[in-house]
């Protein structure tokens, strides 16, 4: 009789437990192996693309310099611009200006069409071999750097930056040029840098003429011993085009170039090869140890894990506290999470951001569920990205809403993160099939100002009402909590509830600023200013609700019960026989078709049967409208006979342009520009004093009318007076006037 044979089950669960443990490690040493090439590689890549980011930066900067030197010449140009002006005069201005001349450059020049040159040292040469001025004159560049030439004033190394000079007939009647020493230009450009020369950056023109080099003995030498073509540096991610050279100390060196945007420069940041061998070397050398470590990791992880979900599967865990389409916690769990975190680090900063997708229930309409479903997905994986290697936790909550929780250092330091990080998100999901447009309320908790009983649920609900007040509004992407927002949010709201009412009951009102004539003192017209006295929240200015109007199109209601007010007023003055001046209404950026806003403005002058010319136009050169709208409106104005003015002229980003794109008939120049003074006796600092005297010649030279406005002091006035300035206004003169108040200062002062 055989005998029957019974595995003790302890030994059959031992025996099962190695089999699966040798397989586990078997599977592991691939893996490991794997992951150890991948982190060298990562290492190598990081490495590269710190170098390349190096190289991109420093031409950033450079190219950012130039700009600088491009301003500096402009202030030499603002003084010549547009006027027909004679050789003599010109050389008496190269001369009187000498002293202005800034550093790096130490002289200007002026050439004119035929290439007669004259420096601010008086000399004269001729310049119509030069490249710079044959692109200048040919109107093929309007500010041209050049590779290093030897000076015609000494015979030295130096750059030159061009510019053309035009007439009143905006013709290019000569070129404005200034030069620089090439030592000179090595110091401005090593400045970005602080002179530390650890750090091996060169410039070289394109006849490969060292410009800047981290060792001075080397500048102005012609040096390119590059030993191949372009070398590739590949990465996972992209490829690296790099030259493989020889460095002046003999070195064998990769170098990271960048071609300028604005010169015919290269930029380069030289590495050596040995930075990239010793880097291979480190991450070989602690190989075998990070294995073996990685190897019993994942090993006692991978037990432990199956361990766990055999826990959560038998109590039914995972259905509770994981989402089934993201793989996230649900926002229960969370909750309980982030009150956990709170509770742990009570005198911790920690960031609350609530996220969702604009037109979500649009793409599951178009698209269908299983889509939108792939679109959650997608968000989840990008906002996994943002937080992994930060110590917070993520969540979904219903439908497209996440939450993500940071413990911070600083909101400063938090905010920075959100914006770099979410910029390259936007990135990312421009990439996708189904691109889509994601925006954030963000909360704080800072120890000191809250109570520390406060709880995630707090926190979510104050970012979800930041990002309630963004609703449809497309330029914003996100909105910070706090307590003025709830405020103004409260205020905004009762506003946009009450508006049309307050028209109706006529509660917005119009004020009117004397505009005075700077050679009579006597007032020659007004500005017409809307105000609103708000029966709940009282008078208001119109800072408070002009931008949210702007917002919701009500402005042009608001633009139009303006006009009609100051036309009423305009009508009793003539039918009383009482003085009448110009009156000047403002045009919001949201009038965006020109027939139909001349049109409307036209029937209601004809309606109170007011001439054209006592009224003026102001548009403001801000406006986010676009010019050739401007124009066209600026056009049909003067048509029927009004007189436009650019309102804020000069503290918008493209005035020159602006003045070249729109004929506007008047100059104003904004108030900011009187503020750089000395406050005990408001007098304008000299640089304000000649920035604005340069603005005001610019106007006159244009056959403009000019006025400065938020004219405060005797002094200011007196000085704008003395540079020609046609009118004032501002609180030296009078405040804004209700219509008995003005009509009284204009009879007084006629």
């Amino acid at each position: 009789m055989k005998k029957k044979f019974y595995i003790n089950s302890n030994l059959e669960r031992l025996f099962s437990f190695a089999a699966t443990l040798v397989l586990i490690l078997m599977v592991n040493i691939v893996l490991t192996q794997t992951l150890l090439k991948k982190i060298q590689a990562d290492a190598e890549a990081s490495f590269i693309q710190r170098c390349d980011d190096t190289v991109d930066d420093y031409a950033l900067a450079v190219d950012a310099r130039l700009k600088q030197l491009e301003s500096r010449i402009d202030i030499f140009y603002a003084k010549l611009a547009y006027k027909t002006l004679s050789i003599e005069t010109i050389k008496k201005f190269l001369l009187d200006e000498k002293k202005q001349i800034v550093y790096p450059f130490n002289m200007v020049v002026y050439s004119d069409k035929n290439g007669i040159s004259w420096n601010s040292d008086g000399e004269e040469f001729d310049i119509k071999d030069r490249l710079y001025f044959q692109k200048i004159m040919s109107g093929e560049s309007t500010f041209y750097v050049t590779n290093v030439l030897e000076s015609k004033h000494d015979g030295k190394p130096c750059l030159i930056f061009a510019r053309p000079v035009y007439n009143e007939e905006k013709e290019i009647t000569g070129v404005l040029f200034a030069s620089c020493p090439i030592e000179r230009a090595a110091e401005y450009f090593a400045e970005i840098t602080g002179n530390n020369r650890n750090k091996r950056f060169a410039i070289r023109d394109s006849n490969k003429r060292l410009i800047l080099h981290y060792n001075s003995k080397w500048l102005n030498w012609v040096y390119s011993p590059w030993k191949y073509d372009d070398k590739i540096l590949v990465t996972d991610d992209e490829e690296f085009k790099v030259k493989e050279s020889i460095s002046t100390e003999g070195d064998l060196v990769y170098v990271f170039y960048r071609y300028s945007e604005i010169s015919p420069w290269t930029i380069s940041y030289a590495v050596p090869v040995e930075d990239f061998v010793q880097l291979k070397k480190s991450q070989s050398a602690y190989q075998n140890f990070v294995l073996e470590v990685i190897i019993i990791s994942l090993s006692l992880i991978f037990l432990l894990e199956i361990w766990f979900h055999s826990i959560l599967e038998k109590h039914q865990i995972l259905s509770t506290h994981i989402d089934s389409i993201t793989h996230l916690m649900v926002r229960s769990h969370f909750e309980k999470e982030a009150n956990k975190m709170l509770r742990k680090h009570p005198r911790s900063k920690f960031m609350m951001l609530e996220a969702d997708i604009r037109g979500f229930k649009f793409i599951n309409q178009q698209h269908g569920e299983n889509v939108g479903n792939q679109v959650l997905l997608q968000f989840s994986k990008l906002l996994y990205e943002v937080s992994k290697n930060y110590e917070g936790i993520l969540s979904r909550g219903y439908a497209d809403h996440f939450y993500i929780f940071f413990k911070i250092s600083s909101v400063l330091k938090a905010m920075h993160f959100f914006k770099n990080n979410f910029n390259k998100q936007v990135d990312q999901i421009k990439s996708l099939e189904i691109p889509f447009t994601p925006k954030f309320g963000i909360s704080f908790f800072i120890p000191k100002k809250m109570p520390a009983s406060t709880t995630a649920q707090v926190l979510i609900t104050r970012a979800n009402f930041a990002k309630d007040t963004i609703k449809e509004n497309a330029l914003q992407d996100f909105a910070i909590y706090d307590e003025k927002l709830l405020k103004r949010s409260s205020e905004n709201n009762f506003i946009e509830t009450h508006m049309e009412s307050a028209l109706k009951n006529n509660e917005f009102f119009v004020m009117y600023q004397p505009k005075v004539d700077l050679k009579t003192d006597k007032v020659v017209g007004a500005e017409a200013l809307v105000r609103w006295q708000s029966p709940e929240l009282g008078y208001m200015p119109p800072n408070s609700f002009i931008p949210l109007f702007e917002k919701n199109n009500f402005v042009v209601k608001l633009d139009f019960y303006v006009y009609e007010e100051v036309f009423k007023f305009l009508r009793k003055s003539l039918d009383k026989g009482e003085p009448a001046v110009p009156i000047s209404v403002n045009m919001s950026r949201n009038h965006d078709k020109p027939e139909r806003f001349v049109h409307d403005f036209i029937v209601f002058l004809k309606k109170y049967q007011i001439p054209p010319d006592l009224v003026e136009v102001e548009l403001l050169e801000r406006s986010s409208m676009d010019k050739n709208i401007l124009r066209e409106i600026t056009i049909m104005l003067q048509k029927e006979g009004f007189r436009v003015a650019m309102d804020d002229f000069g503290s918008g980003e493209s005035s020159l342009n602006m003045l070249s794109t729109i004929p506007v008939n008047i100059l104003k120049f904004d108030r900011s520009f009187l503020f750089a003074n000395d406050a005990k006796t408001g007098k304008l600092d000299e640089t304000s004093e000649t920035f604005i005297e340069t603005l005001v010649d610019l106007g006159k030279n244009l056959k403009k009318e000019t006025i400065f406005e938020g004219v405060e002091t005797e002094e200011q006035r007196d000085f704008l007076r003395k540079i020609k300035c046609d009118q004032v206004q501002g609180f030296f003169y009078s405040k804004p006037l209700r219509e008995e108040e003005y009509m009284e200062f204009l009879k007084n002062h006629r």
